[in-house]
C-alpha cells in the first residue's frame, strides 16, 4: 500500500513540475526591458541595417539573457551579425545594448519578418524585426560609355544638318519655281496681239 502510495505521489509531483516548466515556458518574461525600432529599410547589396536592442533587468537578482535570431529566416536573405555578444549577464537594475547587423545579400521582393528571441532561464519573449529591401532589385542597366555618347551626339548633329540642308534646297527650288511661274505668266500679259487680216490676192 505504502509503495503504490509513493507512486501515486510521485506522479502527481512530476506532472505538477512538468506543468509548471511548460507555463514558465510560455510565459512572456518579467520584470525585463526590451526597448528596440523594429523597421528598417535596406539598400540590396550595400553594407546594411543595424537594429538597436537594449534590454534592462528590473528583477532584484542577477539575470542572463540570450539573444536567439531566427538563423533559417536571415539565412534565405542575407547574413547576421550580433555585436557585442549574443550572451549577456545583468545585475539588478543593470541595462546593456546590443547590435544586430543584416544584410540584405538576396533578392526580396517584398518585407520580410525575422522573429527574434530573447530568453532568460525558462522563460522567453520574441521580438519581431521587420526589414525592407528598397532601391533596384533588378540588374543594373550596362552604362554607355563616353566613346559611344559621343559617336551617337555627333551623328544626330549630322543627321539635323543633312536634314537642315535639306528643307532649305527644297524652299529654294520652290522659290524658283514660283518666280519662273511670274515671269512667263507677265511675258505672256506683254506680248502684243495681231489682228489677222485678210489678203485679196488679184491675178
Amino acid at each position: 500500500m505504502n509503495k503504490h502510495l509513493i507512486i501515486g505521489l510521485f506522479l502527481i509531483s512530476a506532472m505538477i513540475l512538468l506543468s509548471n516548466i511548460v507555463l514558465a515556458e510560455t510565459a512572456e518574461m518579467k520584470d525585463t526591458g526590451i526597448d528596440y525600432v523594429p523597421y528598417r529599410e535596406i539598400v540590396v547589396n550595400e553594407p546594411g541595417a543595424v537594429y538597436q536592442i537594449k534590454i534592462t533587468n528590473y528583477a532584484n537578482d542577477e539575470r542572463y539573457y540570450e539573444i536567439i535570431p531566427n538563423s533559417e529566416i536571415i539565412r534565405s536573405i542575407g547574413t547576421y551579425r550580433i555585436d557585442p555578444s549574443d550572451k549577456l549577464n545583468l545585475d539588478s537594475s543593470e541595462e546593456a545594448t546590443v547590435y544586430l547587423y543584416i544584410s540584405v545579400e538576396k533578392p526580396l521582393s517584398s518585407r520580410a519578418a525575422i522573429p527574434v528571441i530573447i530568453k532568460s532561464g525558462l522563460t522567453e519573449t520574441t521580438i519581431n524585426l521587420v526589414v525592407r529591401p528598397i532601391g533596384p532589385l533588378m540588374p543594373a542597366k550596362p552604362q554607355v560609355d563616353a566613346r559611344t555618347k559621343l559617336i551617337t551626339a555627333v551623328f544626330k548633329i549630322i543627321i539635323s544638318i543633312i536634314l537642315i540642308i535639306v528643307i532649305v534646297i527644297a524652299i529654294i527650288l520652290g522659290f524658283r519655281r514660283m518666280r519662273k511661274r511670274k515671269s512667263e505668266e507677265t511675258d505672256e500679259g506683254l506680248k502684243p496681239e495681231f489682228e489677222e487680216e485678210e489678203i485679196d490676192t488679184y491675178y
